[in-house]
C-alpha cells in the first residue's frame, strides 16, 4: 500500500468543464448532443441520442474524446456519470459537467470505475443532503476522496471489469434477440390461429 496515494478527484484533472447550451434536434448536421437523460441507463444508446447545431471553436471545446467522464449535476439524477469511449463525434450538454483526466497520473476508466461505487454515491448523497432540489457544482464534485493504486494495478483491475462489463453487454443482446424471436413466433403463432378460426368458421 506504500504506492498507494491519495488524491482529489480534481487533483486528477487536466480540465473540469461545464457542458455546452444549445436545443437537441434529431434531424442531424451536426455532432451528437449527449444530456443527462443519456447517462442515466447503464448504456448510452448512440441511435437515440439527438444531435445539435455547434461552430468549429465549440465544438473543439465541448468535444468528448475517450476517457472523458462527464458527471450529471442536477435534480435527482445528480452524480450519475459516463466515461465516453465511444467512435462517435459527440459534445455534452450544459447540465453535465466533464472531467478530463492526466493519463499519466491515472487510468481514466479505473476512475469512472470508482464513480460507480458505493464510496461515490455516498460522497454525492452528502452533497445533495435533503435538499428539495439536488444539485452539486464542479468544485464539490472535485472534492471526492481517491485511493490511487500504481498505475499497472489500475490497468489490471480495468482489464479485468471492462471484461465483465463486455460479457453483460453480449449477454444483454443475446436477451434482445431471444426477446424479439419469441415476439415474432407469437405474432406467427396469433395469425396462424387466425387463419384457422376464419376456416373454421367459413
Amino acid at each position: 500500500m506504500s504506492e498507494w496515494k491519495e488524491y482529489k478527484l480534481g487533483e486528477l484533472c487536466t480540465d473540469i468543464n461545464y457542458g455546452y447550451t444549445a436545443s437537441a434536434n434529431n434531424i442531424g448536421g451536426g455532432p451528437k448532443f449527449l444530456r443527462i437523460t443519456d447517462i442515466v441507463p447503464q448504456r448510452v444508446d448512440w441511435t437515440a441520442v439527438p444531435y445539435c447545431e455547434i461552430d468549429v471553436k465549440n465544438s473543439s471545446k465541448y468535444k468528448l474524446e475517450k476517457g472523458d467522464i462527464v458527471i450529471a449535476r442536477t435534480g435527482a439524477t445528480t452524480g450519475y456519470n459516463y466515461t465516453f469511449n465511444d467512435n462517435v463525434d459527440a459534445v455534452f450538454a450544459s447540465y453535465l459537467i466533464r472531467y478530463r483526466i492526466n493519463n499519466s497520473i491515472a487510468s481514466p476508466f479505473y476512475i469512472g470505475y470508482l464513480l460507480k461505487s458505493e464510496n461515490w454515491k455516498g460522497f454525492v448523497d452528502n452533497i445533495i443532503g435533503g435538499s428539495a432540489q439536488p444539485g452539486a457544482n464542479a468544485k464539490m464534485f472535485a472534492d471526492f476522496d481517491i485511493l490511487l493504486p500504481p498505475h499497472n494495478i489500475q490497468e489490471i483491475t480495468v482489464s479485468i471489469l471492462s471484461s465483465l462489463d463486455e460479457k453483460i453487454d453480449l449477454l444483454h443482446r443475446q436477451n434482445k434477440t431471444l426477446e424479439e424471436l419469441a415476439e415474432t413466433l407469437f405474432r406467427q403463432w396469433l395469425w396462424k390461429k387466425r387463419i384457422i378460426v376464419g376456416r373454421l368458421k367459413n
